[in-house]
């Protein structure tokens, strides 16, 4: 699954059923919200940037998403919005990196309030930072890049089993760093022959 999936849903679940909105809370970006399921809450991925960190071998991603508010508009629609929007954002203080999820709590950006036709939308901002090892899962393909077993001087493993360690302490144990989490084993393998 694609760490943005995984974000948006677990926005999604995050909250489902624990607002106003009750189960009208959706992640897709084209789901038409019709009057009578107001009021709703959308979870929208509105861009990504990514940076390579040259201090570890990881990608530092930025994932900007937008939480929908949308309800009925009338004399009440600023009142029953921002209370939605109070809900949510004291959901995603309680959770600020969704269970691990995120390398840094989640940032408020920036809100922006529409009106169309019959319906009030406040569109809030969140940031979401989380690191990617790029090379977790390449698979080698080219002779020359793969090297001969002989070439290897020392073989250490961290390895983390479900519920899984999240990718900022995965990035803290390629730099020998375990003062927060520790992996569930750890391998140290030194071959046989002269070490450098």
């Amino acid at each position: 699954m694609h760490t943005l999936t995984a974000i948006r849903q677990a926005l999604v679940t995050l909250l489902n059923e624990h607002t106003a909105a009750g189960s009208r809370v959706w992640g897709s970006q084209t789901r038409s919200i019709s009057d009578a399921e107001l009021p709703a809450l959308q979870v929208l991925l509105t861009g990504r940037k990514t940076r390579m960190r040259a201090d570890v071998p990881d990608y530092v991603q930025r994932g900007d998403f937008v939480v929908v508010v949308q309800v009925a508009a009338g004399d009440t629609a600023d009142d029953q919005a921002e209370s939605l929007l109070d809900e949510v954002e004291r959901l995603l203080t309680r959770s600020p990196t969704l269970d691990g999820l995120l390398a840094h709590p989640l940032r408020t950006t920036r809100l922006q309030v529409v009106v169309e036709g019959n319906r009030l939308r406040y569109l809030q901002g969140y940031r979401a930072i989380w690191h990617e090892e790029p090379f977790a899962e390449l698979e080698v393909t080219e002779p020359h890049t793969a090297p001969r077993f002989a070439d290897f001087t020392h073989l250490h493993a961290d390895l983390d089993a479900p519920p899984f360690a999240s990718a900022a302490e995965h990035a803290r144990w390629l730099n020998g760093d375990y003062s927060g989490e520790r992996p569930d084993a750890q391998i140290d393998f030194h071959p046989p022959g002269p070490t450098p």
